[in-house]
């Protein structure tokens, strides 16, 4: 038990720095879109790009793909963070809890793409580069997703076989 509150802890712990992060960064979107100023980045692979220099719309482009992908973290995490309160309370094989760590698997799996295609897009829009590379954070995210959905399965299996049980005795 010990461990579910410290696993708890932490996702809440962790959830809170994401929220604050992504609050920190709608307040800053006004400064990057509407000013003209110089606003270095240091993005994707420490490479150091000038934002303030790419035009209302590439920044707006590369804006909204980071906020669709990132917006679609926060709720991975948020969904964890449910899961966990809902595991906390004993309830680990609910059906809450086998469709939530499913669909955290599909939305990690769609967050490993998204930020692929948004550092391709950064390449593309920002230095006329057309690459695509597959970094370690898309294996993590990736693994990430496929363990959930993993989870998901072992857990209905299990759902099941209990079910086998009660009803055997």
């Amino acid at each position: 038990m010990k461990t579910v509150k410290l696993l708890k802890t932490c996702i809440d712990i962790y959830y809170y720095f994401v929220m604050i992060a992504m609050v920190l960064g709608l307040l800053t979107l006004p400064i990057l879109l509407f000013t003209t100023g110089s606003y270095e980045v240091n993005l994707f692979d420490s490479q150091t790009v000038d934002i303030g220099h790419l035009g209302t719309l590439k920044t707006l482009v590369l804006i909204v793909l980071m906020l669709v992908i990132f917006g679609v973290y926060f709720y991975t995490i948020r969904l964890i963070k449910k899961t966990v309160d809902v595991m906390s309370k004993g309830n680990y094989f609910s059906d809450y809890v086998i469709a939530n760590f499913s669909r955290i698997g599909k939305l990690f799996i769609i967050c490993a793409i998204g930020f692929s295609l948004i550092r391709f897009a950064f390449r593309l829009i920002v230095s006329s580069t057309f690459s695509f590379g597959i970094n370690t954070a898309f294996f993590i995210l990736l693994i990430m997703g496929l363990f959930m959905m993993f989870l998901s399965e072992a857990f209905n299996q299990a759902k099941r076989l209990k079910n086998e049980n009660d009803l055997t005795i």
